[in-house]
């Protein structure tokens, strides 16, 4: 895989890829003249606000991550209007998956050549052909993106940046709690996104567009005619996340309601609430219980543990796994389920878990291993 970062000389006026309309010279003090006296000033207040919640400020840096579509150039372009003089903070980031053959190049190339037009850094990792394929176990989705989050958390570190920034939006939002429904979640899931979440050390990832809708970012854009690219593969069936997009929340609202899309959503903020409540009580169960805690290792007190209810000790060491940021996406209530009964078992109990994580009780002790 290619990494490079093109320079910030002003390019020619660019023409995008077929049914896209041109970039035109959004250079910062040119896109500020645009943005006077507009009627989309409650974008850019969304956008705020969406900063403000994520505790995120342009300050120390902000890596923006750009695919080209219509969402990260709405973030690429507001964040640029909410901070016109801090272009040297600012630094954009576009993975060029090669999926799409030469529409993948046109992504790339187009979201470079804005990047120059802005005045902006641009860092580009271009995957090797069929790269992807190859190395995916999962889902070709799964696989892109652990690519994708690998190159950005990289490249904010490179930098010195404490912020990668993601254009997920509203609909995002109602689509992700859905999908997470319907293949099976508990309360965190349910939740959805947060504005802001620990990528690595030193590293938050931060979503400042969860509050503003598909249909306000177009009409963002569409207020000074800014240019996008639009992704054929969004629309293809054999993708769940797609389905669910195009076929399932369209015939949730025509057949049962119109707002389904915001009662999913308002659903997920009284999950995160409840998460939020659960998370404090399960912090002090954690503080009470745990002998060590490393990267790799984490022992508990048995005898401690066992003091409290199934349900506190399940959702606990949960909360565990979510703080050491071992992999949880085959972890199920089951296995947590195990963990939480045999501390009170009197044999000595061992066992493997997904992740790679390995139990061991003995004595009074519960020991968790993760292999590296």
């Amino acid at each position: 895989m290619e990494s490079t970062t093109s320079g910030t000389a002003t390019a020619s006026c660019y023409q995008s890829a077929r049914n896209v309309q041109p970039v035109r010279d959004y250079r910062p003090e040119n896109l500020q003249k645009r943005l006077v006296n507009t009627e989309m000033t409650n974008f850019h207040a969304s956008l705020a606000g969406g900063y403000a919640t994520a505790d995120c400020q342009v300050t120390d840096g902000l890596l923006l991550a750009v695919s080209g579509g219509a969402d990260s150039i709405a973030l690429l372009h507001g964040t640029l209007a909410l901070w016109p003089d801090a272009a040297q903070q600012l630094v954009v980031a576009h993975v060029n998956h090669r999926l799409r053959g030469a529409d993948s190049d046109a992504d790339a190339d187009f979201v470079a050549k804005l990047a120059d037009q802005l005045g902006l850094p641009c860092e580009m990792m271009t995957a090797e052909q069929g790269s992807i394929q190859h190395s995916s176990r999962g889902s070709l989705e799964a696989a892109a993106r652990s690519i994708r989050y690998e190159f950005l958390m990289e490249t904010a570190s490179r930098l010195k940046f404490p912020a990668v920034v993601t254009a997920h939006h509203f609909d995002d939002q109602a689509e992700t709690i859905l999908h997470n429904i319907i293949r099976g979640t508990g309360l965190r899931g349910l939740a959805g996104m947060q504005s802001s979440r620990p990528l690595q050390e030193g590293i938050t990832l931060v979503r400042p567009m969860l509050e503003i809708r598909s249909i306000d970012v177009h009409e963002y854009l569409n207020s000074f005619d800014a240019g996008y690219r639009t992704d054929s593969s969004n629309n293809e069936v054999r993708f769940t996340r797609n389905r669910i997009r195009t076929e399932l929340l369209p015939s949730l609202r025509a057949d049962f309601n119109v707002a389904v899309d915001d009662h999913i959503v308002s659903l997920g903020r009284h999950a995160k609430d409840a998460v939020r409540m659960l998370d404090g009580f399960a912090e002090q169960v954690l503080q009470d219980v745990l002998l060590e805690q490393t990267t790799e290792i984490c022992t508990i007190d048995r005898t401690k543990l066992m003091r409290w209810p199934e349900d506190v000790r399940c959702y606990s060491i949960a909360l565990l796994w979510v703080r050491q940021d071992w992999p949880r996406k085959k972890m199920t209530s089951r296995h947590y389920q195990l963990l939480a009964t045999v501390v009170s078992d009197t044999v000595s109990r061992q066992g493997d878990l997904p992740g790679g994580v390995r139990f061991q009780t003995s004595n009074q002790i519960l020991r968790l291993t993760r292999n590296s």
